[in-house]
């Protein structure tokens, strides 16, 4: 039997300074293609003009769900974002040092977290290696497809980029857990105040489609002031350019229920929580059920985590995550 902790901290994209890559490698070419694949798809970048970008969704859960992403950026520091699917609702304003986040539920859905990802083209990754380089035909066309790896977490990407456009084509990796193939393609891209930028972008997973997002909308826009207003009722949080993720220090696994062992049962319950200043846990929610015993067990264990809590320099702040209790049984 074995119980597989997948601690996933998912912080929301647009918090994160969309940084230039910084590549360690020994092929001057590969190294130049990906630099420059970044820095033309990079819109939120120093001295980049304010933009409103609209997003039509498509998210897969038990049933296709249609949804539309509005962006009002101005800086790094300072933008509004509107999210739809569904029933859910969302908005979000950055303003300074504060995030304030409205939504009608208690969390965001994976969904949601997926497609902030997909959005996220430029890598919010500190550096990466380039260990292989290979060259593909797709539809005709040749492409540079390169091999990378993140000295923080080890997983490998495969990059595929048109070495003609320079445009960023795919990203596709596996999970480290469960070795799950994921793939994110974009496509149509469009210029863009000296930037390209695609129109069409998709995430997989397994195989199978997750979210696709069509850009209706691209254009020049100021940010009117009155966006930044918080909405009313809001969660703040703070945030800071070299924010350290909470870590966690005390974290006990669920025990696997003894009905779901016997009877072979095996799933994910995926949570939401809030890491307090003081490492403490609060406002757990499930995110993604499994059976209802995983999922008591998995809540009965969470509440007691303890992490060392996210930082702002010298200062802890409050902080959001999601976790993943992969419930496995060997043979």
């Amino acid at each position: 039997m074995v119980l597989n902790m997948k601690h996933s901290i998912l912080i929301f994209v647009f918090s994160l300074a969309a940084g230039c890559f910084a590549v360690a490698g020994t092929n001057p070419a590969a190294e130049q293609t990906l630099a420059t694949a970044e820095k033309q798809v990079d819109l939120r970048g120093d001295g980049a003009s304010s933009f409103r970008l609209e997003i039509d969704i498509v998210a897969q859960n038990n049933v296709p769900m249609k949804g539309h992403l509005t962006l009002r950026w101005a800086a790094e520091d300072r933008w509004w974002e509107s999210i739809t699917m569904g029933e859910f609702r969302e908005t979000d304003v950055r303003n300074g040092e504060k995030l304030y986040i409205s939504r009608n539920v208690g969390f965001t859905p994976t969904r949601i977290k997926e497609l902030e990802s997909l959005m996220q083209i430029s890598q919010d990754i500190a550096q990466l290696q380039i260990k292989k380089v290979k060259q593909q035909t797709k539809n005709g066309a040749s492409l540079m497809c390169l091999q990378v790896q993140s000295k923080e977490s080890k997983t490998k990407h495969e990059l595929c980029i048109d070495p003609v456009s320079n445009d960023l084509l795919s990203d596709e990796w596996k999970e480290p857990l469960d070795d799950l193939l994921m793939r994110e393609e974009y496509g149509d891209y469009s210029e863009f105040h000296g930037h390209r930028y695609p129109m069409k972008l998709a995430r997989y997973s397994g195989g199978s489609k997750m979210v696709s997002a069509t850009v209706t909308e691209l254009e020049a826009a100021p940010l009117e002031p009155a966006l930044l207003v918080p909405p009313a009722g809001a969660i703040e949080r703070q945030q800071c350019k070299d924010l350290k993720h909470a870590i966690p220090i005390h974290t006990p696994d669920p025990a696997y229920p003894r009905s779901a062992s016997e009877n072979r049962l095996m799933g994910e319950t995926r949570v939401a929580m809030t890491v307090r200043t003081d490492g403490s846990v609060d406002n757990i929610q499930l995110v993604g059920r499994s059976t209802q015993s995983m999922d008591e067990a998995t809540l009965n264990t969470l509440k007691d985590w303890k992490f060392k809590p996210a930082m702002c320099g010298t200062v802890p702040v409050v902080t959001d995550i999601q976790v993943v209790v992969d419930f496995r049984l060997t043979q």
